[in-house]
Order: C-alpha cells, then sequence, then structure tokens
C-alpha cells in the first residue's frame, strides 16, 4: 500500500482518510522497511500534511498506544516542540503550577529541538518521569501530577524511532504526540512551532472530538504563548470557537526573547527553582501565563486575567515551589 500511497504524495495529492489510517496501523506494525518509511514521511511532509491526514494518523497512534482510562478530568500543555527556539522548559513549568488546581496528566519526552526537554529537565530535578501505567496512575491520584514519558506509552514509535533521527527533519510525528496523550486529558493547551500549521491541527483535533483545547503559535516562532510578541490562538470550547489573538503588552509582562532562553537540563533545573523561590521576574512571567491560559482551558477561570492573577500569585507565595518539592526525589522506574 505505501508505493501507491507514495506516488500519490509525489503528485501532490491528499490522502483519503482510509489509506492514511491504514498505512500507518501498517507502519506502527513494523511491516515496512526505514526506506520506504522514510520517502513516505519526507513527500507527505512536502506536500504539507491536512487536517484528515494528522487526525487519521493520530487515531493510528492512539490506537497503538498504551493507553489508560483513570476516569478523572486531567489537563496536559504539550507543545509540538520543533520551534528551535532553545527556551527555557516553560510548558513543563506551567504544567506544575497548574497542578495546584486542577489534575495534571503531561506528555513529554527527551528534548527534541531544545537543549532540555521536559523529561530532561523534570530528571535533572529528580522527579518521577519512568513511571508505567498503574503506578503513574497511582502517583497522580497522590500528586495531582504525573509526567508521562512518550516512550513507555508508544511502543510502536520503535518501528519510526530510527528513521526520523536519520532523517533529522520535521515529520507528521512532531505532530501527533500532543493528540496522543495516553491518559486522555479533558483539557489540553497546544503549542504549535509554527503558525502556518496551527489552523490544520485546530481542524484535525475538531476531527478527534478534542472538545476544550487551546492551540497556539507566536509571531516570533515559539511554541507557547510568548511574552516577546503577539501570539495566534484558536480555541474550542465545547461547540464554541473561537481565534483571538493575546499581546503581552496589554498585560504588562512584555519582554526580549532572550529573556526566556533556555540550556542544558541541569541549568533549567536550577532555573525553575529559582521562578518557583520568586526570581527571574521575566521568566515567571512568561511560566504564568502559559499556566493562564492552560487554567482557562480548564475552566479554573474564566478568563486569562484572573488565571494570570492566579498562577503568578501560586508562585509568588511559593505554593508552586513547595508542589516542586513534593514531586522531587527519585526516578526509580516501575
Amino acid at each position: 500500500m505505501i508505493k501507491s500511497l507514495l506516488n500519490s504524495l509525489k503528485k501532490g495529492d491528499a490522502l483519503n482518510a482510509n489509506d492514511i489510517k491504514n498505512v500507518f496501523d501498517e507502519m506502527l506494525d513494523g511491516k515496512y522497511a526505514e526506506h520506504e518509511i522514510a520517502d513516505f514521511l519526507v513527500y507527505l511532509a512536502k506536500k504539507g500534511e491536512t487536517a484528515e491526514e494528522i487526525a487519521m494518523a493520530a487515531q493510528s497512534l492512539r490506537g497503538h498506544a498504551d493507553s489508560f482510562d483513570t476516569g478523572m478530568k486531567l489537563l496536559d500543555t504539550c507543545g509540538t516542540g520543533g520551534d528551535k527556539k532553545s527556551t527555557f522548559n516553560i510548558s513543563t513549568a506551567a504544567a506544575i503550577v497548574c497542578s495546584l488546581f486542577v489534575p495534571v496528566a503531561k506528555h513529554g519526552n527527551k528534548a527534541v529541538s531544545s537543549k532540555s526537554g521536559s523529561a530532561d529537565v523534570l530528571e535533572s530535578l529528580g522527579a518521577e518521569i519512568n513511571l508505567k501505567k498503574q503506578k503513574a496512575y497511582e502517583y497522580l491520584r497522590e500528586n495531582n501530577f504525573v509526567f508521562l514519558f512518550a516512550p513507555n506509552y508508544h511502543p510502536a514509535m520503535r518501528f519510526v524511532a530510527g528513521v526520523r533521527k536519520k532523517l533529522g527533519i520535521r515529520t507528521i510525528f512532531n505532530l501527533l504526540g500532543p493528540l496522543c496523550n495516553p491518559f486522555n486529558p479533558s483539557y489540553q493547551t497546544i503549542g504549535v512551532f509554527s503558525k502556518s500549521v496551527l489552523e490544520t491541527m485546530f481542524e484535525a483535533s475538531k476531527l478527534l472530538s478534542m472538545d476544550n483545547v487551546i492551540f497556539l503559535a507566536s509571531n516570533d516562532g515559539l511554541d507557547e504563548i510568548s511574552i516577546s510578541d503577539i501570539t495566534i490562538c484558536y480555541e474550542r470550547n465545547g461547540s464554541k470557537e473561537d481565534k483571538f489573538e493575546f499581546d503581552p503588552r496589554e498585560m504588562g509582562i512584555y519582554a526580549d526573547i532572550s529573556a526566556i532562553r533556555g540550556y542544558d537540563a541541569t541549568t533549567n533545573a536550577r532555573l525553575m527553582i529559582e521562578v518557583f523561590e520568586n526570581k527571574h521576574e521575566d521568566l515567571k512571567n512568561a511560566v504564568a501565563i502559559n499556566a493562564a491560559f492552560a487554567l482557562k482551558s480548564a475552566g479554573v477561570e474564566d478568563n486569562i486575567k484572573d488565571a494570570f492573577a492566579l498562577a503568578y500569585e501560586s508562585i509568588e507565595q511559593k505554593r508552586a515551589l513547595e508542589k516542586l518539592k513534593s514531586l522531587q526525589g527519585g526516578n526509580d522506574a516501575s
């Protein structure tokens, strides 16, 4: 099947739902050679993925995942990565802040576009990053937060991991991670590496029946809410959809992008502790505003201003620091 679909991609044709689902099922079942997978992913990216192609590929990856039904209304703040801006681990810090108010299942991995991915910085902090389903659920119940290390829950990705590494370019798999959290969160804030795919990702999420979600990408190229430029946001709350722009100047939290620069995992871990100790005002604002969007998505507050105040105060009062300390203490696999 992959050979016939490759011919369609080379002509720039979109693939239909059944074909894309079938080819990804077979790919994740290990039925294709690496060169076949590589050609398919390259030409699909060159054509530009449609919303239906992304949604069907996500359905396939979800079907191959080691998922778990917690019975809880969870929040995730996983982005696509791939913005190549090497920023601080903002969404990870924001997730910790959010867990003070709503249960968080943070889906993530090792570094892709930065020097420190969510797994890297949490590991450096001494937090649990390698919990399997039942232990992860128990940890979530106890801490209102859990990190779901993607390789533990997506074993079928082993059939494409080598190809992705050799290609060294963005493929559709960069878009699928945030759509395939194995704990199936009810609320998500998803940063996208480029405005060019923002609307497509939003439409894909609709096909996947993701009803409470905010997709965002900034004008300065971040897959976060930027404090340096305007961020474009697509929001769905039930049947209500909205597109809007966020300007940090309106909140009085503008700073140059260099203020949120990221480093290696050890340095970012130290910075996160210092942010939660009330240092680094610009980083604190970046974490708080990203937490604010997630808290609004989860219905904790009705508007961004109030959600920002809530998140900021939780850092200022060192409640986020206390939460971080409660998460520290080892990385034993279970």
